[in-house]
């Protein structure tokens, strides 16, 4: 705690520190701290009692504890919590061999390994929330009902129950507390229409109102609290007609919506958001892999084509930090991405970095997580 910090830091060497003391005190955000510990502790503690300066500190903090809501929101920066900073790594799970389960850091490029004790899953999905990924559906032999949860910040895994339909070739994305899951297919059956959620509060799944189309191998994307799901396959992972057709859904109230179809029918694609755009690379359509990419304007309701990527492959993963999208796997159909690509959103510009190998495993989960772990700091 700051506030136990900082009269530790005063009392080590009391007679000199003391013409530093009203300074270092203004550090602390008494607001912030609990009415309790207020009362009790800091203004019993002697170094405040004798200060009159500090003393005026303490007593603001104890007024701000009896204001409504509205009247703190008024209030300076300082009685507000110190904003969170982010970490921000890109994670990629491939199964409990060597270096199949990394971090990759998009500040100096490099990779790290994630201590994975769980066995590959096939045509899975995965998604980050609150400290935690959360790997669902996907099969081994069988399909897999349990979901796998790894903490970015304890670095330990444990496991869940899974959607209540377990399935393959399924998309995951989510949104406030909670985790969505749409359409896949049951071994080898047709796509699903299927759409449920799970309240990471109450460690629950509920089954929504269904999507417009069935479809399997799609992209879905959060989007400004509104869940967007992009193309994928009318029949299983390996036949069936490639969509273009894309949906949104308004958790406030529940229902779907039709937007405009991509420019390009494709499935096993890259989908991510930057800045009101959600960008669809490469995949495949019926007649092979895809190097086109393009981009929904939400606000004009629009696809639009950018420059293609300098590779083609039948399946994408990549992922977006700040206005960069980062391609690192993807499979060719005869042979994987060798380096990772990425793309200026802002210029336009695809860059092959030659420097930098590409993941080894091209059927990863792959999803950006924030390694910083403090949520915004609250002083007891």
């Amino acid at each position: 705690k700051v506030y136990d910090a900082a009269v530790r830091w005063l009392k080590y060497d009391e007679p000199n520190r003391q013409p530093y003391m009203v300074d270092i005190l203004a550090k602390v955000r008494f607001p912030l701290i609990s009415k309790n510990f207020l009362s009790k502790t800091v203004q019993a503690e002697p170094l405040i009692q004798d200060n009159p300066e500090c003393l005026k500190m303490v007593i603001s903090g104890m007024r701000y504890h009896l204001l409504s809501p509205e009247d703190r929101e008024e209030l300076v920066e300082g009685t507000r919590p110190r904003r969170k900073k982010h970490d921000y790594r890109i994670a990629l799970f491939g199964g409990s061999q060597p270096q199949s389960c990394r971090y990759f850091n998009p500040k100096d490029y490099s990779w790290t390994d994630i201590r994975c004790p769980f066995e590959k899953r096939r045509d899975a999905a995965c998604v980050f929330w609150d400290n935690v990924v959360y790997i669902l559906g996907g099969s081994q032999l069988f399909p897999i009902k349990r979901m796998d949860c790894y903490n970015v910040v304890k670095d330990s895994w444990y496991s869940k129950l899974g959607p209540p339909t377990p399935r393959d070739s399924l998309a995951a994305c989510a949104a406030e507390g909670k985790i969505y899951t749409s359409g896949g297919s049951e071994v080898g059956n047709s796509a699903l229409y299927l759409f449920e959620c799970y309240d990471t509060r109450t460690e629950s799944w509920h089954t929504k109102p269904s999507m417009l189309t069935q479809r399997c191998s799609h992209g879905m994307v959060e989007a400004n609290g509104l869940i967007y799901v992009c193309g994928g396959s009318l029949g299983n992972n390996v036949s069936g007609r490639v969509l273009n057709s894309c949906e949104v859904y308004d958790p406030a109230t529940e229902t779907w919506t039709e937007l405009c179809p991509m420019i390009e029918a494709r499935k096993n694609h890259g989908l991510v958001f930057v800045k009101d755009k959600i960008f669809a690379v490469g995949g495949q359509n019926s007649l092979g892999g895809l190097d086109n990419v393009e981009y929904y304007d939400i606000k004009m309701n629009e696809w639009k084509m950018v420059s293609p990527m300098p590779w083609k492959g039948v399946t994408v993963k990549c992922a977006a930090v700040g206005s960069i999208v980062y391609v690192l796997a993807g499979f060719q159909g005869v042979g994987r991405l060798g380096h990772i690509l990425e793309y200026n959103t802002e210029t336009d510009k695809w860059i092959a970095n030659s420097k930098v190998r590409a993941f080894p495993v091209t059927s990863c989960l792959i999803c950006v997580v924030d390694t910083c772990g403090a949520n915004e700091e609250t002083l007891e």
